[in-house]
């Protein structure tokens, strides 16, 4: 059930957060009827990263239909992981720098076997982190950032496809699927999806352009021509 999963986790994978919180469902729902296949939800704590953003409770009320990403910027994800299985989650990535990043890598696998489906545990690199060390987690994605968002870096596109690239050669064709994410625009999208990463993640370049279904698909025809 993981391969199939893992097999529907490609293309654009689409920052929820970036549109109207009051209207995230009604924005899930219009995005659906653009082709999107994957929601990505960036969850932050204050703590690992400066900023905050919403619960399990918005993944939980998105449910459209789609599959629904969710990256945990947060300290100790392992206390957090479950909350978000039974919220839905398909994808659940925790970051290799946070403390608890292999337990909660074991937490995933173990919330997914207790609600008796398939949930992704995916590891996220800041800029810098070496890739070996998610080598012995083995997880099921990795996400590659392009910016630091504890330190509001600016992207690193060559940088981070490099990376994608690296991880590619180094796992093979079955390997993890790998995802991109960071200054991800309409102006980067041929760079990144030239390097083949399976998913890139792009929010408000999508969100917050004068036609947002037309920047979708704009993002989703060069991700599928790479």
């Amino acid at each position: 059930m993981v391969q199939s999963l893992k097999a529907k986790a490609h293309g654009i994978s689409l920052g929820l957060f970036a549109a109207d919180p009051g209207n995230l469902r009604a924005s899930a729902k219009m995005a659906a009827g653009w082709g999107c296949v994957i929601l990505h939800f960036d969850v932050m704590d204050g703590v690992f990263v400066p900023g905050m953003t919403a619960g399990p409770g918005f993944v939980g009320a998105t449910d459209v239909g789609l599959l629904r990403d969710v990256h945990l910027m947060v300290e100790h994800p392992e206390r957090h992981v479950s909350s978000y299985v039974k919220a839905g989650a398909d994808i659940i990535t925790v970051h290799a720098e946070a403390d608890g990043a292999s337990e909660a890598i074991a937490a995933i696998r173990a919330a997914a076997n207790t609600a008796n489906r398939p949930v992704l545990a995916g590891l996220g690199l800041m800029p810098g982190t070496p890739v070996s060390d998610v080598l012995n987690m083995k997880p099921d994605l990795i996400l590659v950032l392009s910016l630091d968002p504890r330190t509001k870096s600016p992207p690193d596109i060559k940088t981070a496809c490099a990376r994608v690239a690296d991880l590619r050669a180094l796992y093979g064709p079955q390997g993890p699927v790998l995802a991109f994410d960071g200054g991800v625009t309409l102006d980067s999208i041929g760079e990144i999806a030239a390097c083949q990463p399976d998913m890139i993640v792009s929010g408000s370049a999508v969100l917050g352009a004068p036609d947002p279904q037309a920047a979708y698909q704009a993002m989703a025809k060069a991700c599928a021509a790479r």
